[in-house]
């Protein structure tokens, strides 16, 4: 409880200082306005008429770095690659304020003075932060406050991990070490393997490294439950460890790549059991599960639906029941690798439809897709036809805009399981597709699957986000700025809520 303490006062201290460090920035590119003359005067006075606004952009930025984590770890991968990063980020919090700013008709700032802001703020953190964390290896390395790390194996492999990441390296602390017998080369023998729960009893232990170079698999599930039962991370790494090539749910220490190893695959957010996976494992679970899952169904979540489940128990069972709950928003990935799970990442609907169609024809699968109006259908129909030959399009409904009667929701059951899909796609947009899918579980004999605007994007009504903006998670703020009006309360509310919930977590 006092450690919690103690980092929630350095989350709020961090935030806090950087809130100054803009206000100050605020004021520079001011007094650089006032000395500008160009776009008109800007006096000394104008400053202080617009310091709400500037307030505003301050507040938001530092809640765009909170939500990107940026109060909880200190990474920093080189200046450049930082500075990028808060530029990014910077430019995320002005688009937002500038949203607020246009949907209330409050004043604006002058372009010139927005400008300098941006600038000089984006300078100004990158430069905090890499100071900040220069200011943390000192303190590390003077205090010897590294990361206390056992290392499990007795081999080449585990020789190799020792001499290139635990001898002599900056932020990690080398424990001891557990084989079968004591090993020279390897300082520090604690025991056994089956000797895991009381070594780590006994020791301050942050982080488990299994380097093996023969892997059991009941041994492995052995220390990895023992790991789990005591809330440290445990990772392995690869007997091939030399051949891989990066990939998201990897990490890399010296050249030598460790996987985090995990029995729980969801992780509780706000009340919601979301799946700790990505897209290559849910695709490899829906082929080896699909007729176990017949009659069951995935949800597609993201902050809307997690905040609305957590108001709603209702709702929050039907998440809960389902066979998955996927991380589409990129905020819940983030929170279940910040809670230890490394290889979770964003599964959104759009893409795993997509991922889906493109191995379809091979597999044999039939898909019905029900939801949006006939016009849009019509028009998704022909675009599937293009870009996924061999597609097998069992049907498609549009269902009325209103509750249907128990007798044309009966018929609408029938025609879909006359059909014989393998999956349903539900875009009826969220929470109503959820609540359609638990009100049909076992009576479509199909995989439903609730994928919100992915017929829009397919029919090319609305157009995705630009990759970048994806990779970076700020799809919604593309569809935000698309559609301002009607997204823009949802958003800010779900999105208030869930900053708050996460600060008080």
């Amino acid at each position: 409880m006092r450690d919690r303490y103690h980092k929630k006062t350095l989350h709020l201290m961090n935030s806090l200082l950087d809130f100054f460090l803009l206000m100050g920035v605020y004021f520079c590119a001011g007094g650089l306005r006032v000395v500008t003359p160009l776009l008109g005067l800007f006096s000394p006075i104008d400053i202080w008429y617009n310091l709400p606004v500037g307030i505003l952009y301050a507040a938001i930025m530092v809640a765009v770095y909170g939500v990107q984590g940026g109060y909880r770890i200190l990474r920093v991968r080189g200046a450049m690659r930082e500075l990028v990063r808060v530029a990014v980020s910077n430019l995320v919090s002005f688009a937002l304020a500038a949203t607020v700013l246009y949907v209330f008709k409050l004043s604006q700032f002058s372009r010139m003075l927005l400008l300098y802001y941006y600038l000089f703020s984006v300078l100004i953190i990158t430069v905090k932060r890499v100071l900040l964390r220069w200011a943390a290896d000192r303190y590390i390395v003077s205090h010897d406050a590294g990361a206390q790390v056992l290392l499990i194996g007795s081999g080449v492999l585990a020789h190799r991990y020792y001499e290139a990441v635990l001898k002599d390296q900056k932020g990690v602390k080398y424990a001891g070490n557990l084989a079968c017998k004591e090993t020279p080369g390897l300082p520090r023998y604690l025991g056994k393997e089956r000797d895991l729960l009381k070594v780590l009893q006994e020791h301050e232990i942050d982080r488990i490294i299994v380097a093996q170079d023969t892997q059991n698999t009941a041994e492995m599930r052995h220390l990895v439950a023992v790991a789990e039962s005591r809330h440290i991370s445990l990772s392995v790494v690869p007997i091939y460890s030399d051949f891989l090539s990066f990939r998201p749910e990897e990490a890399a220490d010296s050249g030598l790549y460790t996987v985090d190893l995990k029995m729980t695959r969801t992780c509780d957010v706000m009340g919601v059991n979301i799946a700790v996976t990505n897209m290559t494992r849910t695709l490899s679970m829906i082929e080896e599960k699909l007729e176990e899952w017949r009659g069951k169904y995935i949800c597609v979540a993201n902050v809307h639906t997690t905040v609305t489940s957590y108001d709603d128990r209702e709702y929050r069972n039907i998440q809960n029941q389902a066979v998955l709950a996927l991380p589409d928003g990129g905020p819940l990935s983030s929170f279940s690798r910040k809670q230890g799970f490394g290889e979770a990442r964003r599964v959104t609907g759009p893409d795993l439809m997509r991922e889906i169609l493109l191995i379809s024809a091979e597999k044999g699968w039939r898909h019905y897709f029900y939801g949006s109006t006939q016009e849009t259908l019509e028009l998704l129909k022909k675009k599937l036809e293009e870009r996924y030959p061999g597609v097998i399009i069992a049907g498609m409904m549009s269902p009325p805009f209103r509750e249907m009667t128990p007798e044309e929701d009966v018929k609408a059951v029938e025609e879909i399981n006359e059909a014989k899909p393998d999956f349903v796609w539900v875009g009826l947009g969220a929470p109503k597709q959820e609540r359609w899918m638990a009100s049909h579980e076992e009576r479509v004999e199909a995989l439903m699957i609730g994928v919100g605007a992915a017929f829009d994007y397919e029919a090319g009504n609305i157009r995705r986000a630009p990759m970048w903006m994806q990779k970076h998670n700020l799809e919604w703020l593309y569809r935000l700025i698309q559609d301002p009006k009607h997204l823009f309360k949802r958003y800010f509310s779900t999105n208030i809520r869930y900053l708050f919930w996460m600060w008080r977590r």
